[in-house]
Parts: structure tokens; C-alpha cells; sequence
């Protein structure tokens, strides 16, 4: 009988595939946060709804997952999303605590909208009515922990927005379905027949 020593990853760190999964589809169901994320002009906000080709362009292009913002001259508007500060749950150490980032960054020409409005906190308030109080896969829900003001250089600027989110065992269920499952199995059982 051949004795199994390993353990399928179980870890609140497979949570964050989990919560960009679901922060970047509600942020593409949005058609007032993807017009200002797209739309270079004052009147963003009175443009057509993007097409289904101009909104899958968003990730990656105006939409970062990556936390290295690759400026592009004809995309003055970002959203960077990342997940930091993990550590142990003060009241229960089973759970993690972290902070979810969205760091708003746009050129300073894009900044202002029509009416007095800004473009970084038309972006802020759209993501905070999305996201504030609201559940992701973690246990609770996302709370908000304050916003700044970031300045990059003489060209670009925003605010970055913060969460703490609680995750505990509802991420630790390990692979998402079988099949990756078995590619771990048999990529670990690999290390060892080499």
C-alpha cells in the first residue's frame, strides 16, 4: 500500500484568483466605470456603452492585475488591483486577514470631467459602491479602510482605495475542480519518480 505524503494546497492565498475572478467581472458589467475608463474626453459619461470587443480590452490594457503599470499613450486611465498585507485574524487565527488595493491612476489632462467632476473619484465611487460592504469570497465583508491620494510623477495621479477582507475556510476547499486537481497529484508524484 503506497502511503500518500502530500496535501493538496489549501490556503486563503488561493482566494485572490477567486477574488479577481469576481471584482473583474462586476467591474466589466459596469458601463458607467468602463466609459470612464475608456473614454478620453470630458463627456465620458454621455458616450455609447462600450461593445463587447472594447470591454474584454479593458483587462490588462486599462484594467491591471499586475501591479506594474506600463504606460501607454492612448490609455490615460487605470485601475490597478492588489492584494497585500496578510496576516492572521486577531480573533481567530484559522482566518487571514489582507487588503484589497485599487490604486486609480489617471493623466492629469483626464482628470476633469464635465460639471466640476473628477475623473479619479467618479472611478473611486463607482468602485466603492460596488465593492464596499459587499462579499467576495471571503467569510464577512469587504470593509472599507480609507483612500489617498497618489501622485506617480507631473503627468500621473489618482487615489488609491483599500479593503480589508477576512478569508478562512471557504478558500481552503483546495483546486477548483478535479482535473487540476489530478495535474497536482501527478505533478507532485513526478518530483519523486524522476
Amino acid at each position: 500500500m503506497k502511503v500518500q505524503n502530500y496535501q493538496i494546497p489549501k490556503s486563503s492565498f488561493l482566494s485572490v484568483e477567486k477574488d479577481i475572478s469576481i471584482i473583474t467581472d462586476w467591474m466589466l458589467k459596469n458601463n458607467r466605470l468602463k466609459k470612464l475608463l475608456h473614454y478620453t474626453t470630458k463627456d465620458a459619461m454621455s458616450k455609447p456603452n462600450l461593445t463587447q470587443e472594447e470591454t474584454i480590452e479593458l483587462i490588462g490594457k486599462n484594467i491591471k492585475l499586475v501591479p506594474k503599470l506600463y504606460i501607454d499613450g492612448s490609455v490615460l486611465a487605470y485601475i490597478i488591483i492588489s492584494f497585500d498585507n496578510f496576516s492572521p485574524n486577531a480573533s481567530n487565527p484559522q482566518f487571514r486577514d489582507n487588503i484589497i488595493s485599487f490604486d486609480i491612476v489617471c493623466h492629469f489632462d483626464q482628470w476633469q470631467l464635465q460639471d466640476f467632476k473628477l475623473r479619479p473619484y467618479r472611478i473611486a465611487a463607482e468602485l466603492d459602491t460596488m465593492f464596499n460592504e459587499k462579499h467576495l469570497t471571503g467569510i464577512g465583508t469587504l470593509k472599507f479602510l480609507g483612500a489617498s491620494q497618489i501622485v506617480l510623477n507631473n503627468e500621473y495621479a489618482g487615489l488609491s482605495l483599500m479593503y480589508e477582507a477576512i478569508h478562512g475556510e471557504e478558500d481552503k476547499k483546495g483546486m477548483l475542480n478535479p482535473a487540476e486537481q489530478e495535474e497536482f497529484e501527478n505533478d507532485f508524484n513526478n518530483l519523486f519518480n524522476d
